[in-house]
């Protein structure tokens, strides 16, 4: 029985002295000793800020234009008979576009050509009754008031037919208004006209768009206006091919500002014969406007904007700590920073907006 007691207590005593062995050598000690603050800490990733080769660039943003835009309209009033054109469609300079009912027009013209037939018929009447009295006036035959009436007789004719020419080559050209042409090469856009519809003179019906070539047009603020030339590289992204950057030039910085925004209208030639910018598009030009130099970047996703202000986060001793910051431009996924930071600290590039002051983090790979 006293055996029996003595094994009872023993095997307690050794798992205590085991436990407390342990718990001095460390294996139960850094949990305990860790703060809250450190066992919660957020995992970021961070780089090093560098210094990288940047070409200083002046960004605008801005929208496409056709080198040519031609509005479409009826220059008489009349009924659609017939639209020749459907929206996208490619025509060149003197395509039928659209026709007009041109019944009365044709009878308009076939009026005036009897009427110059006619007068034609009168003038050769008038003519040789002036050469019968010019010779009878000569010998003394006929008087000269007579003479003169068969001289303004003649005159009077050949007036008649001057009027009704003009007024046949009226005529024709008005019945050559009912077809509707397209005035320059483009591509239809903005089609309005449909078959049965009353226009008037000067009502829009589509417009022509010349686009084997266009504009990306932008506004320059006075201060940046000389750093721009006519002949000057630039580079235009559009939304939809994000992928892609289409090489331009300066081609026309307007003279004058705006009455309203007091900005610079600039336009930057973009070759586009295979079609793939159209007119409306809205465009980002990048402009080259200096050398290469030297200058410290961050990845942009290490910035974060406040309330105007702009800061980064840098890792140290396992803490989040904040940094406002002078930013400068941006190439590409690295954004310049003029003052706030050092090369070499590191700086927080996940995560970055959910960071407080003096957050404790971890660092991950």
């Amino acid at each position: 029985m006293k055996g029996f007691k003595l094994k009872y207590w023993v095997v307690p005593v050794i798992i205590f002295l085991g436990a407390t062995i342990l718990f001095r050598s460390g294996a139960f000690s850094n949990e305990k000793t860790k703060t809250p603050a450190e066992i919660n800490a957020l995992s970021v990733r961070a780089v090093a800020a560098g210094f990288s080769d940047v070409v200083p660039t002046l960004t605008l943003n801005g929208s496409l234009e056709g080198k040519t835009s031609a509005t479409i309209s009826a220059k008489l009033a009349g009924r659609i008979e017939e639209v020749l054109v459907q929206e996208g469609q490619p025509v060149k300079a003197g395509d039928a576009l659209v026709k007009l009912e041109s019944v009365e027009l044709a009878n308009s013209v076939r009026s005036a050509e009897d009427a110059v037939t006619k007068a034609k018929i009168n003038l050769d009447l008038a003519t040789a009754d002036y050469n019968r009295y010019n010779k009878l006036y000569e010998i003394g035959a006929v008087s000269e008031q007579q003479f003169q009436a068969a001289e303004a007789k003649l005159k009077s004719a050949q007036a008649d037919l001057s009027s009704a020419n003009a007024n046949r080559d009226n005529a024709r050209q008005q019945y050559g208004y009912g077809v509707i042409v397209a005035p320059v090469d483009g591509v239809v856009a903005n089609k309005t006209a449909t078959i049965g519809q009353v226009v008037s003179p000067g009502a829009a019906l589509m417009t022509v768009e010349d686009i084997d070539q266009v504009y990306a047009v932008v506004n320059i603020e006075q201060k940046d206006l000389g750093r721009v030339k006519i002949g000057q590289k630039a580079e235009v992204a559009v939304d939809a091919y994000q992928d892609k950057a289409f090489e331009g030039s300066v081609e026309v910085i307007n003279p004058e500002a705006g009455a309203s925004n007091r900005m610079f209208r600039t336009k930057v030639k973009i070759d586009n014969s295979d079609g793939a910018l159209r007119p409306g598009m809205f465009a980002k030009v990048r402009l080259a406007v200096g050398e290469a130099s030297q200058v410290l970047t961050v990845p942009q996703a290490a910035v974060i904007q406040k309330q105007g202000l702009y800061f980064v986060f840098t890792l140290e001793n396992n803490k989040a700590v904040r940094h406002q910051v002078e930013i400068g431009d941006v190439a590409g996924d690295t954004i310049q920073i003029k003052s706030g930071l050092q090369a070499g600290e590191m700086v927080i590039i996940t995560s970055a907006s959910q960071l407080k002051d003096g957050q404790a983090v971890k660092l991950t790979d």
